[in-house]
C-alpha cells in the first residue's frame, strides 16, 4: 500500500488537475476572443444547441503546461507544476511535479486510468468507470477534456437556456441526481463559469474561467479557478496555462518499467 499522501491526496490533487491539466510549440496570444456578431434572426425559439453551437471549434490535439496551487481546508497547500497533452475523446496525458522533478505520469484512456509513481517506483490501474473526481460520479474522457477547454460538459441539446439578457446566457442539463449548469458571456459566447451540484448530498464543484485569449484560433482560459465540496473537504485549486497548443502532433508516453511494483 501506497502512504496516505502519495496514493490519497496526490491522486485527488491529480484529479482535481483533470477538472480544470509534453508541451508543444509556445504560442503567444493572438487577440481577443471572436466575438459572435448576428444569431440567424430565423430561429424561432432558439435553444441552447442553435445559440451556441458555433462554439464548439473541433481540434484533435492539445497540449498546454500549467502552474497550480491546491488548498483544502484542513491546511494543506501543495504548488506544482505540470504538463497535459489529449488527443480529442481518447486519451489524457498528465505529468505532475515540483522542482522541476517528474513525480508522476498519468494515462486516462476510454477503460483505465495508468498512475506511475516514478518517486516510489510503484504503479496503479484503475478502471475508467472506477476512477472519481469531484464527486462520486466518474466523468469520461470526453467530459474531463470538455471541462478543461472550458467547453459544457455534455452535448449541448441536453441543455435547457435559464436565463438570457444583454450580458449573459445560463444554460442547464438537470438529472435526478446532478444538475449541471454554464454560464455563458454573451459578448464573446466564452463560458464563464460551470457548475455542478449533487441534489441528494451536500457536494458541489464550481469552475472559474477567465483571460481568455486566442490560441491557434481557439478561444481559450489561461486562468482556472475550481471550489469543490465533496464529503465534507472543501478544495481550492487555482491554475495558470502556458504553452498552450491546438495543433502538434503528439506522443503519450506512458510505459510501465520492469522494475517497477504495482500497488493495491
Amino acid at each position: 500500500m501506497v502512504n496516505t499522501l502519495n496514493n490519497k491526496t496526490i491522486v485527488v490533487f491529480l484529479m482535481v488537475i483533470l477538472l480544470a491539466s509534453c508541451a508543444g510549440k509556445k504560442n503567444k496570444t493572438s487577440g481577443p476572443p471572436v466575438v459572435k456578431l448576428n444569431i440567424d434572426s430565423s430561429i424561432h425559439n432558439p435553444t441552447a444547441t442553435d445559440i451556441l453551437s458555433f462554439t464548439l471549434k473541433p481540434w484533435t490535439y492539445f497540449s498546454s503546461k500549467v502552474d497550480l496551487e491546491f488548498r483544502q481546508n484542513d491546511g494543506k497547500k501543495i504548488n506544482a507544476n505540470g504538463s497535459i497533452r489529449m488527443y480529442k475523446d481518447s486519451l489524457i496525458w498528465i505529468s505532475a511535479g515540483m522542482f522541476g522533478i517528474e513525480g508522476f505520469r498519468i494515462l486516462i484512456n476510454k477503460d483505465s486510468v495508468i498512475i506511475l509513481n516514478k518517486l516510489e517506483k510503484k504503479y496503479f490501474i484503475y478502471k475508467t468507470s472506477e476512477f472519481k473526481g469531484l464527486s462520486d460520479v466518474a466523468l469520461t474522457v470526453s467530459q474531463i477534456q470538455n471541462i478543461i477547454t472550458a467547453n459544457p460538459i455534455y452535448a449541448l441539446n441536453l441543455y435547457q437556456i435559464t436565463m438570457q439578457n444583454d450580458a449573459q446566457i445560463s444554460i442547464q442539463y438537470s438529472q435526478k441526481k446532478y444538475n449541471t449548469s454554464h454560464a455563458y458571456n454573451k459578448q464573446s459566447y466564452t463560458i464563464d463559469s460551470s457548475n455542478l451540484v449533487d441534489n441528494l448530498k451536500p457536494n458541489n464543484a464550481k469552475i472559474s474561467y477567465s483571460e481568455y485569449a486566442v490560441f491557434n484560433a481557439h478561444n481559450f482560459p489561461v486562468f482556472t479557478y475550481i471550489q469543490s465540496k465533496f464529503n465534507g473537504k472543501n478544495i481550492e485549486l487555482e491554475l495558470k496555462y502556458s504553452d498552450i497548443d491546438f495543433e502538434t502532433l503528439l506522443s503519450f508516453p506512458c510505459q510501465i518499467p520492469s522494475s517497477y511494483e504495482k500497488a493495491n
